[in-house]
Parts: structure tokens; C-alpha cells; sequence
């Protein structure tokens, strides 16, 4: 199988840097998000803890967000690695 060569990346070599960089940036916003709506959120419940139920899901949010850059990464190997 040849491989082709734009720009000096191939193609495997694209996948792989853009499935770090979707995996990495989406990790770091998860990681921000959650520091700052964590933060707030237990603050509130500190103060009102008839609201700790409801603010779990506010703190949950964020890790979808590393989750969706893990399926782009994911994708983006398996469609490059297909062919």
C-alpha cells in the first residue's frame, strides 16, 4: 500500500497528529470547564444543600467533552488506517 504524501505528512502521519491535537485540546477544555463549574457548583452547595443533586450534572458536562475529542481521535485513526 502506498502511502501519499502532501506536505510532507502522510497521511498516517495527519491522522495522527490531528487525532493528539482533537484529544489533547478537548482534554484541556474538559479539564478548565470543570475546575471553574466545580468550583461554583460546590460553592452553591455549601451554601444550599438541597441543591447537591441537581449540580452533579453541571460537573458530569465537561467530561463529555474529552469523551467526544476521544471518538473524533478514534475515528479519525480508524478511517485513515481503513484505506
Amino acid at each position: 500500500m502506498a502511502t501519499e504524501v502532501i506536505g510532507g505528512l502522510s497521511a498516517e502521519a495527519g491522522a495522527a497528529l490531528g487525532a493528539g491535537i482533537a484529544m489533547g485540546l478537548s482534554a484541556l477544555a474538559a479539564a478548565w470547564s470543570q475546575g471553574s463549574v466545580g468550583a461554583a457548583a460546590m460553592g452553591l452547595a455549601a451554601e444550599r444543600p438541597e441543591f447537591e443533586k441537581k449540580l452533579l450534572i453541571y460537573l458530569v458536562l465537561p467530561e463529555i467533552l474529552a469523551l467526544l475529542g476521544f471518538a473524533i481521535a478514534f475515528l479519525l485513526v480508524q478511517v485513515v488506517s481503513a484505506k
